[in-house]
């Protein structure tokens, strides 16, 4: 009997993606924006130079040892690359997919639980004289967790490496996803935030976004390739989703990392509210899509019965759950 070969996951998820982008250009009748000039760096520098030192590293450090762990290497490149391209195109079009905006419910929110944002802004101001506002931490932790994730994992739990693409593909889809179904601009249109620094790029992104709603999709087609990376996005926070799948993944296969990592999360949730990119509610429905990303990303590892296995020193075992 002929066995037939699974689609790897990775595939599948980067597949539907980008055929959710297609449906959702034809249907709407909004461009493919391709990025220009520095947004295609900023592309490249915050999401996909990461995976491609992971695979240089390893290309030396595993040459002849671990071919399954370049296999999903070599797959998970231009998946990535595939869903990112569709996250910001999607992210661009949502004022045109659903011109419904939640703003003033998840305001409300805010000032039922008042109390947690004061103190969100308290703490950050407290840290402001160890971590100052112009050090741009709350990005540059982001882009620590996600570098040190995949360098980490690569190395020393190869055998998992494949659910941990899974799960960071899957946040992407369904978070991109998610900005559709009731979306937001962000509380920093009723008040600014602590930090000077983001003011300046919260005004500048309000305005693309207004021009984009009143001049339409042909304005966008025009604008959209140097702004590839400024839609906005309040609800919800895939800051947050991404810091905590990474902080749970640790928690199952690398517990070395989550001091810092629990730091990291910690500062990036307060940040998000004391600058007012994002409602209180953002974060929690954050923290939901990483636990689901996480959960399906297991089940889908654990079902693909069909892939090499990967041969690992003792020493490199993963660390148990």
């Amino acid at each position: 009997m002929t066995s037939t070969k699974k689609i790897p996951p990775e595939i599948g998820i980067s597949l539907a993606m980008v055929a959710a982008m297609l449906l959702f250009s034809a249907w709407y009748d909004l461009p493919i924006i391709f990025p220009a000039g520095e947004r295609a760096a900023y592309v490249g520098v915050h999401y996909l130079y990461p995976l491609i030192g992971v695979g240089i590293w390893g290309a030396f450090a595993f040459f002849g040892q671990k071919k399954a762990l370049a296999r999903t290497f070599l797959i998970a490149l231009p998946c990535y690359v595939a869903v990112l391209f569709a996250h910001f195109n999607i992210k661009l079009w949502i004022p045109h997919v659903n011109p419904l905006l939640y703003d003033e419910l998840y305001w409300s929110i805010d000032q039922l639980f008042r109390p947690l944002v004061d103190m969100c802004m308290v703490i950050r101001r407290m840290m402001a004289t160890v971590i100052p506002y112009e050090a741009n931490f709350y990005m540059i932790g982001y882009i620590a967790m996600f570098y040190c994730s995949f360098c980490y994992h690569a190395v020393r739990t190869p055998t998992v490496f494949s659910e941990l693409v899974i799960a960071a593909l899957l946040l992407q889809v369904i978070g991109t996803l998610a900005y559709l179904v009731a979306p937001a601009v962000g509380p920093f249109i009723y008040e600014q935030g602590l930090d000077p620094m983001v003011t300046p790029g919260q005004m500048s992104m309000l305005d693309f976004y207004r021009h984009s709603v009143a001049e339409g999709p042909a304005w966008l087609e025009r604008n959209g390739a140097v702004a590839f990376t400024v839609g906005l996005a309040a609800m919800p926070s895939l800051h947050t989703a991404a810091a905590c799948l990474f902080l749970g993944f640790a928690w199952r296969h690398g517990r070395i990392l989550l001091p810092l990592y629990i730091f990291l999360t910690f500062f990036i949730m307060v940040t998000a509210i004391a600058t007012r990119w994002h409602y209180l509610i953002d974060l929690p429905v954050g923290v939901l899509i990483a636990w689901v990303s996480l959960a399906i990303a297991r089940k889908l590892t654990a079902s693909a019965g069909d892939k090499e296995p990967v041969a690992v020193p003792a020493n490199l075992q993963p660390e148990p759950a």
